[in-house]
């Protein structure tokens, strides 16, 4: 209940509420959510808004989260700045319908007010005038689809096409050389000249084995990544020898591209010692893509593995155990560490992994009760055990420095700008970035920047005080914990006009080379209730709810090597795994 001098009070709230504060609205009124649409054909999407002529706003659409907006027309009865009604065609020159639930978004972008979306899905149905038959395919050869996890090598790299209208096509195989009787998968990538994912170009594709004596045609189709990625078995009684890729890529609006490439197949011994000298390439030893992957590396530099949101239960444990026995130089622990009034639990539980300074923490909302170090709060109990003079610190191991956020709560341990957090943060970035020994960056905290449709949204604050700061000094890993779950950012650049929407510099979905800006890791995975995520958010290329962790390993020969791979404690695969490559000199 209000007395009515609280009525009052907020009746003149409200009078003074500001002009930009003010609430707009977007629609989409056809097609409707479960409507069918036919693959390849034009569709027209309209919608009304509350825009008029006086207020400056616009309308842009996407569809299955391929960039860049695409700039709807006004139809309002006030002309060409009315976006009171809306219309937009989507044709091929920008994407079309695909099989499947597609997912179609209006923004309503205004000067004077916050952005705005609605979204629809929609139902596409096959065009029964264009249908063609598929001959089957050998069960030697089996598409995977998990468009998820793509493996690479860093050797085996093509590229095809650089007109307007011309197809980009990259082959990379997982493993080179490989030994007969082996599992290869390789990724086939498709986009346009502006490296856009390109969804459901046509993939035909031939594996001419060594001497030409045999020869096997696959066929398949790229998904909403632009990839496509094939898995088969090498003959155990086969030639060694170079195994030549051919892939001829096409999509309606685009010229075709044809691309070729090759990897070595060689014996089990040869193959064992010319992987021993990539600096550490990954073999995957089981026949599912993450499967086992053997971390065991001669040129390592570093080994860690970090997680966050942990719980005190059977499945934290597991996940415990499982860091345990990676025998890793460190281990992370990201905030919200037992989640009950008592650590003495988690201190328990890590107590084999929390030796000789090597497990490193981060608190999280439920650890900061205080701002006390000497209370009777979590927040003291942690601070005490873990013997830190700061919630946010940092520390140099080998060539890697890192850099621990405290953004918990902002009451207890404040983080915006001009705080005593940021002034360390900013002081403590710009030193690691002249530190010539240093040659990565890599920071860890609870809150996210980025994150698909979860639970919690990304930290705006964040996004807005902190992402410039990590790309001028040349971060290249932001690792956070909160949702209870996996995601994993393309390298992302901070959008100054809308942080929610970071600009994205590398689309290649698991390996880049010197990207100079972060990758953004969720991992709130260690043991806690996992989340489910309502959609996919553009600038992530995997997620997953699993439990598990990330185990990182670091390599330094002729390049600097950063590998991550995420350990799924349920299975004992690896279902995620990413690699950045950067020259020593950089």
């Amino acid at each position: 209940m209000f007395t009515s001098s609280q009525l009052i009070f907020a009746q003149s709230s409200a009078q003074q509420l500001p002009f930009f504060l003010q609430k707009e609205s977007i629609k989409i009124l056809s097609p409707v959510t479960t409507q069918n649409a036919t693959v390849g054909k034009d569709l027209i999407i309209s919608g009304q808004s509350s825009d008029d002529v006086v207020k400056d706003c616009s309308v842009s659409v996407i569809v299955n989260d391929i960039r860049p907006y695409q700039n709807a027309f006004a139809r309002g009865t006030e002309g060409t700045d009315d976006f009171s009604r809306w219309e937009f065609a989507l044709s091929n020159n920008y994407t079309h319908v695909i099989e499947g639930t597609n997912k179609i978004t209006a923004k309503l972008l205004c000067e004077s007010a916050p952005t705005r979306w609605y979204s629809v899905f929609v139902n596409g149905i096959p065009n029964l005038s264009n249908v063609q038959i598929v001959p089957p395919q050998s069960s030697l050869i089996q598409s995977v689809e998990r468009s998820n996890v793509s493996e690479t090598n860093l050797s085996n790299i093509e590229e095809s096409g650089n007109n307007d209208n011309s197809l980009l096509v990259s082959i990379l195989s997982q493993k080179n050389p490989i030994a007969r009787g082996d599992i290869q998968n390789t990724t086939i990538t498709v986009t346009d000249s502006a490296k856009r994912p390109i969804t459901n170009a046509e993939i035909n594709g031939k594996l001419i084995y060594p001497g030409n004596n045999f020869e096997k045609e696959f066929v398949g189709k790229t998904d909403y990544n632009g990839m496509f990625i094939y898995s088969w078995t090498i003959g155990k009684k086969g030639d060694v020898g170079p195994l030549t890729v051919e892939v001829d890529a096409s999509s309606q609006g685009y010229q075709s591209s044809f691309i070729t490439n090759s990897f070595d197949i060689v014996d089990s011994s040869e193959a064992l010692k010319d992987n021993s000298t990539l600096g550490g390439n990954l073999d995957i030893q089981d026949s599912t893509l993450g499967g086992n992957l053997d971390l065991d590396i001669q040129n390592s530099e570093l080994d860690f593995v970090v997680a966050g949101d942990y719980g005190c239960d059977s499945k934290t444990r597991q996940t415990i155990k499982d860091m345990e026995e990676q025998d890793t130089d460190l281990a992370f622990a990201l905030g919200d560490l037992s989640e009950v009034k008592n650590p003495n639990c988690f201190f328990d539980i890590v107590s084999k992994l929390d030796n000789n300074d090597r497990f490193k923490i981060t608190l999280g909302e439920a650890d900061t009760d205080s701002n006390k170090a000497r209370s009777s709060s979590r927040f003291s109990d942690f601070v005490r055990h873990f013997d830190l003079e700061s919630p946010f610190y940092s520390f140099d191991y080998k060539n890697v420095h890192f850099l621990a956020m405290s953004t918990g709560k902002s009451l207890f341990v404040p983080y915006a700008n001009g705080s005593e957090q940021y002034n360390f943060i900013s002081n403590d970035l710009r030193n690691a970035a002249n530190n010539s020994g240093i040659d990565w960056i890599i920071v860890y905290g609870y809150r996210p920047f980025f994150t698909s449709p979860t639970i919690h949204p990304g930290t705006e604050v964040l996004r807005e005080t902190y992402s410039p700061l990590f790309e001028k000094y040349g971060v290249d890993l932001v690792i956070t914990s909160h949702n209870h779950n996996y995601q994993r950012s393309y390298p992302l650049v901070h959008n100054v006009e809308d942080s929610r929407e970071p600009l994205i510099k590398d689309v290649n979905t698991s390996y880049y080379s010197m990207p100079g800006v972060p990758i953004y890791v969720g991992v709130g995975t260690a043991g806690n209730n996992l989340y489910d995520f309502r959609g996919q958010a553009p600038f992530m290329v995997s997620q997953f709810s699993e439990t598990g962790f990330l185990h990182v390993n670091i390599t330094k020969t002729d390049q600097n090597l950063l590998t991550g791979s995420f350990y799924n404690v349920g299975t004992g695969n690896y279902d995620d795994r990413f690699i950045i490559v950067k020259s020593k000199s950089e």
